[in-house]
């Protein structure tokens, strides 16, 4: 079923992974269901806010945490917090900051677009973004010289989007913020692991709800009570323009709770499953100019099947990317290497009975 089709919009068959344009997560149907009751009723939103922070922190082993309508938001309310703390009339005044603490430091390769400017949401807060270092390259003196009294807080980024080589490593970077009392806010939106960045002393993690945590959209922010508090303040400031519904709260609760009891080996092994399907799938065409090849992803267990582009082969990349998605049902792929020739395939929302399509409609559009 295509409940899109009523708007004229073609299916899509997402092979591009959990990606904020394609609407990241299909929700598994037990979160559906919660969110249908929860959305059809009347609750206290501030207690159940309050409910649902206090079992997110005990999932999460965190001290505290906060829900927030998604990870974007997530950076802006822990910039904020950082810069507030507790004081509402400091909360009132942003993007007015009322105090010397002002700048937030980050490492050039972290400074990504993820779909808007990392730094842009340091900027809305009122605060100065510092970038240090190179792009290929940060050391420890970069950031030691960087801190001033001015610095509020260090933002480490965790992604596909940012540079990894030659960028100084979290433990690192907690290493000499600690020393000056500063707090590293974890930008980890996408990541698998809920405890990782807390454990190697970041005072802050953020994550989407809605990426590998499987819920609607939504975002989640865990770490030191005092920080989680100034955190929840913000909905008298700049936390009430993202606010999160009470459907949307109830689907992440439920979608957390599912994912944090989730084998990570039983899923490794599914993802790995369709992957090997797809690749059999699409070798079994016959297409020429093509070779597949199965890559694990850099931080997560993921694998991805890359469809590589050779001297021979009838079409660019980007062309056939270009024709998948013009198909229907529109075919999406992961495209980060599209430059290089390759292609990949991604398995987390694609169904095992979806790769003999993609083949099909490949083989079409390679002998047509």
């Amino acid at each position: 079923m295509n409940p899109f089709e009523a708007v004229q919009l073609p299916r899509v068959i997402n092979a591009a992974g959990k990606m904020t344009y394609l609407g990241s997560s299909a929700v598994r149907s037990e979160v559906a269901s919660v969110m249908s009751a929860a959305s059809q009723s009347y609750v206290d939103m501030a207690a159940l806010k309050q409910a649902i922070q206090l079992r997110v922190a005990e999932l999460t082993g965190a001290e505290a945490a906060c829900i927030t309508s998604c990870a974007a938001a997530g950076i802006i309310v822990s910039i904020a917090a950082v810069l507030t703390g507790t004081d509402l009339d400091k909360v009132e005044a942003l993007p007015e900051i009322k105090g010397g603490k002002r700048e937030v430091i980050l490492q050039k390769g972290h400074a990504v677009s993820f779909g808007a400017n990392l730094t842009q949401m340091i900027r809305m807060t009122g605060a100065t973004a510092k970038e240090i270092g190179t792009v290929n390259g940060v050391k420890p003196y970069h950031l030691e010289g960087a801190i001033t009294e001015s610095t509020a807080a260090i933002v480490y980024v965790v992604s596909h989007h940012a540079v990894s080589n030659e960028m100084l490593s979290l433990p690192e970077v907690v290493a000499i913020a600690s020393k000056h009392h500063i707090p590293v806010i974890v930008d980890a939106a996408a990541e698998v692991d809920l405890k990782l960045y807390l454990a190697q002393g970041a005072a802050l993690a953020v994550y989407s709800g809605h990426k590998a945590i499987g819920g609607p959209t939504s975002g989640l922010i865990i770490g030191r009570q005092d920080l989680i508090d100034a955190c929840q303040l913000q909905e008298k400031g700049y936390a009430r323009a993202m606010k999160i519904g009470k459907e949307n709260i109830m689907g992440f609760y439920t979608a957390i709770a599912y994912y944090l009891k989730e084998d990570p080996q039983e899923m490794a092994d599914r993802l790995k499953e369709i992957v090997e399907k797809l690749q059999a799938d699409i070798r079994g065409c016959g297409l020429t100019g093509i070779s597949t090849k199965i890559a694990w992803d850099a931080t997560r267990p993921i694998p991805r099947l890359q469809l590589i582009m050779e001297e021979n082969a009838v079409m660019t990349a980007k062309q056939l990317i270009g024709r998948l998605e013009q198909n229907n049902p529109s075919i999406r792929t992961r495209n980060h290497s599209a430059d290089a020739g390759i292609i990949q395939f991604d398995p987390r929302e694609l169904k095992i009975e979806e790769t003999r399509i993609i083949a099909q409609v490949m083989q079409r559009i390679w002998e047509g």
